[in-house]
């Protein structure tokens, strides 16, 4: 087992993140339904029957993600999970969508510049990400009619860091195109 970390020269990890989110709300994926490896990355999302998930499209960088340590005061510290993105689009499927993913908990993919084997993070595995109360509907700078951000529950954690998806790049992929195919324009 390897701790610790060194830079690996050759392949200098890229800051920022794509344009690309992916929300699944918690309760439509299968009980069990999250398959890990030995390493504790993501190998596989099962949705229950009909779901479906939701694939959102930005430009540069609409899509932020971040990580809190939080210290319950009791135990040990634990995690917050946070991600934000802007839509661009204010059609009645989206008003439906956006009232689906704001009235329960959902799980979120994200996926970070560059094409290495961890560029693809999960998050809110444990207890899901709410939506942060607040205005949705405000004019972006960039023209995008909704903002909407999500993180871990008031007073609840997550146990870990956003869990890597897939065995490598392409494998991440495949298991995003399952589960939220693209939408063709």
């Amino acid at each position: 087992m390897q701790r610790g970390s060194s830079p690996d020269c050759d392949n200098i990890p890229r800051g920022g993140t794509k344009p690309l989110i992916i929300g699944i709300n918690y309760d439509e994926i299968e009980v069990n339904g999250i398959a890990y490896d030995a390493d504790g990355r993501v190998t596989g999302i099962t949705l229950v029957a009909g779901a479906d998930a939701y694939r959102f499209v930005g430009f540069r960088n609409d899509v932020k993600k971040s990580d809190e340590v939080i210290n319950p005061g009791v135990g040990i510290n634990q995690f917050k999970h946070l991600a934000g993105f802007v839509i661009y689009e204010r059609t009645q499927l989206d008003k439906n969508n956006i009232e689906r993913l704001a009235k329960g908990r959902s799980v979120w993919i994200t996926e970070s510049k560059g094409r290495d084997a961890d560029a693809v993070e999960v998050h809110g595995l444990d207890v899901g990400m709410e939506i942060v109360p607040g205005a949705i509907r405000n004019l972006h700078e960039n023209g995008g009619f909704f903002i909407l951000n999500f993180a871990t529950p008031e007073g609840e954690y997550e146990s870990k860091l956003p869990r890597s998806l897939g065995d490598d790049y392409a494998d991440a992929q495949d298991i995003i195109d399952a589960i939220a195919p693209a939408v063709s324009s």
